[in-house]
């Protein structure tokens, strides 16, 4: 079986399910009524124009067919439901335009969806050696002022390793920005090799906000005071954004060794009652302070009531702090950041030091050290992970932590701890 045969036979069901836009029939008879066209033509000429025509769309750049009555093609399983949703109403800007590399591959960008929150990227690699998994270029977005960051992205492959569709999301272009670069790297032998697409934005094609609000409201989360400053609601997504601690909250804990580094944060986003899909989380630090931002699927068009929870925080801890070990198969219990650290036993074999602990799943010693004899050991290695599932649904780790070196009096220096507590605070969002 021929590639086109075979790309064909893979894309049947998805051609037989075009349907031709309503508007398409009164454009076309606009057309051919706008032309004259000579009385003799030969029937073979018309024949050959069609089958022309038919191996341009099919044969040759079937791959790269982007739109077909504003449809965006072949993404269905790489889309979630909104995009889904928004490309059956034919949202989104055609591009089709194509690079090419030396080892055959071809990347078309097949089309973009832009809105406030972010620029959606629909891009297809073509591999006809059947390597295309192994040869999917870097992706960047720039304009004129530089890089747009990029957010997240997903591709699907298909059976013969030959095609990949692939969506990749950057931050919105600031809204001078006309002209795009998206530039294509591929490695291979130890070499990259670049190449690049160039589109404009037809902002006409762009799509607004549907919700755009300050929230001002926080939470109290551990030493943390959470604050949610903004909501920007798209048709493709929804983005809150918020501080965690603001410039001088994070000097103070800066020049008293009590620092914090959030790690996750659960926060449920509701809708008329109904939770909103996340979509991801993401923290910076900067001298701005420490900001964080919350993505969650597209609101649905009414929008009564939005709530946002706090169900989870997770941060790394400064402790500093040292506590003595009484050693042997004693158990002993340690109260470090409001989490108990259990120690099991303290034993020494091989000229090394082992102390068993147990702790409740999430919480972590990032950085630790067992004292000894006026002696600072390093962590080696931690072995012997065991869970344990309470009744009240709690699971406990157990661990130990393995030393090298030995000796008596010995002491656990904890410098950073991880740790996560679960909340059930919640806060009002303004829908107007």
């Amino acid at each position: 079986m021929s590639n086109v045969e075979k790309i064909l036979l893979e894309s049947k069901d998805e051609l037989e399910s075009i349907e031709v836009p309503c508007e398409l029939e009164t454009r076309l008879k606009g057309a051919l009524e706008s032309k004259t066209f000579a009385k003799r033509r030969s029937r073979m000429t018309g024949r050959i124009a069609v089958a022309i025509i038919v191996f341009m769309l099919i044969g040759y750049h079937f791959d790269t067919l982007a739109y077909y009555g504003k449809k965006l093609l072949g993404y269905n399983d790489v889309m979630n439901g909104t995009l889904k949703e928004l490309n059956e109403l034919g949202k989104g800007q055609a591009i089709g335009k194509s690079c090419s590399f030396k080892n055959g591959v071809i990347v078309t960008l097949d089309g973009i969806m832009l809105d406030e929150n972010h620029l959606i990227a629909f891009y297809t690699v073509s591999a006809p050696k059947g390597n295309v998994d192994d040869t999917v270029p870097t992706v960047s977005l720039r304009g004129l002022l530089g890089e747009c960051t990029p957010r997240g992205g997903q591709g699907l492959m298909n059976d013969g390793g030959t095609l990949m569709k692939n969506m990749q999301s950057f931050e919105s272009p600031k809204f001078f920005e006309k002209t795009l670069h998206m530039d294509f790297r591929i490695w291979g032998d130890g070499k990259a090799e670049q190449n690049q697409i160039t589109f404009k934005i037809d902002r006409q094609e762009a799509m607004g906000h549907t919700l755009k609000a300050a929230i001002g409201k926080s939470i109290k989360a551990d030493k943390a005071n959470i604050r949610f400053e903004s909501i920007l609601a798209t048709p493709t997504q929804t983005v809150i954004k918020g501080t965690i601690q603001n410039t001088l909250e994070l000097a103070i804990d800066d020049m008293t060794k009590q620092r914090l580094r959030p790690n996750a944060m659960e926060l449920r986003l509701y809708a008329n009652g109904k939770e909103v899909q996340a979509q991801g989380y993401g923290v910076s630090t900067n001298l701005d302070g420490i900001k964080f931002q919350c993505e969650y699927d597209a609101l649905p068009q009414e929008v009564k009531s939005l709530e946002l929870k706090l169900a989870r925080f997770s941060a790394d801890h400064d402790v500093n702090e040292v506590f003595n070990i009484i050693g042997g198969n004693e158990v002993q219990k340690l109260n470090v950041k409001g989490q108990e650290i259990i120690i099991n036993k303290l034993l020494e074999s091989n000229g090394n030091t082992f102390v068993s602990i147990t702790t409740q799943e999430g919480t972590v010693l990032t950085r630790v050290y067992l004292d000894t004899d006026g002696e600072q050991l390093e962590l080696s290695r931690t072995t012997d992970d065991k869970y344990e599932k309470l009744n009240d649904g709690r699971i406990l780790h157990t661990r130990t932590l393995e030393f090298a070196g030995t000796g008596t009096d010995c002491k656990l220096d904890i410098r950073r701890m991880t740790y996560s507590k679960e909340y059930d605070k919640s806060i009002d969002v303004p829908v107007k």
